[in-house]
């Protein structure tokens, strides 16, 4: 089974491609340009390295959200572009579940956490152990209290993953016992991962979808369309 990873849903945008369990190839680049600029060189490069075509590709696994709402959409739309003219399967993953994934054999509790902004991180809690990782809680945006009370039902090391873990962790470090921030060669969500809960869940028959039902999972609607409706809410 070849599963190609899309990864595109922060600052860094990256692509991998795994067969039967084995990382054959990725591309990460973390340089500040846009994503619709990079990310198809990317895949392309991935592919070719892996001495593959797009049409050898059994599943198309996508990061999709939370995180940067053009970042999402333009994972998104490239996962379905590529996979519709050959009926690829799409597997939509959570942001927060990719982040996570590298602690998959670290017995913790690992809390995956980004950057939302206004107060806020964009979390869940996933319990890693035995070479698998099992979700804990629902992805949330939250404030930095909420989290706090998530991580006390836990009686368990907790690593802090992501990019929001260093804002993270200057709250919590005095508020809970326990609690670590990962390295930070894991601090950023990688098309690998993806690519291996992709796998995952092709093999489980679960969380796949054609390219035409592949959206994106925002968590809060975009800047935008809240500052909209604050100024109409001001006006009232």
């Amino acid at each position: 089974m070849v599963i190609l990873g899309i990864e595109s849903s922060a600052q860094a945008a990256s692509a991998a491609v795994v067969k039967d369990g084995k990382l054959l190839s990725e591309m990460y680049l973390n340089v500040g340009l846009t994503h619709s600029v990079t990310l198809m060189p990317l895949i392309s490069s991935a592919v070719e390295k892996a001495s593959l075509k797009i049409s050898d590709i059994d599943g198309i696994a996508v990061s999709k959200g939370p995180g940067s709402f053009t970042g999402v959409r333009i994972g998104i739309a490239t996962a379905k572009g590529l996979a519709q003219p050959y009926n690829i399967k799409c597997i939509p993953v959570s942001t927060l579940e990719t982040i996570a994934y590298p602690l998959i054999d670290s017995e913790c509790i690992a809390a995956a956490v980004m950057d939302a902004r206004c107060s806020q991180v964009y979390c869940a809690l996933f319990d890693c152990r035995n070479s698998n990782i099992s979700r804990l809680t629902e992805d949330n945006a939250v404030p930095f209290e909420t989290l706090l009370e998530m991580l006390k039902k836990y009686d368990k090391k907790t690593v802090l993953i992501g990019d929001g873990t260093n804002v993270a962790f200057e709250y919590l470090k005095d508020k809970r016992d326990n609690i670590f921030k990962c390295s930070p060669n894991l601090m950023y969500q990688k098309a690998s991962s993806a690519a291996f809960l992709g796998e995952k869940y092709m093999l489980e028959g679960t969380n796949i979808c054609s390219p035409q039902n592949l959206v994106p999972d925002y968590l809060r609607p975009p800047q935008a369309e809240r500052e909209l409706k604050r100024k109409k809410e001001f006006k009232e």
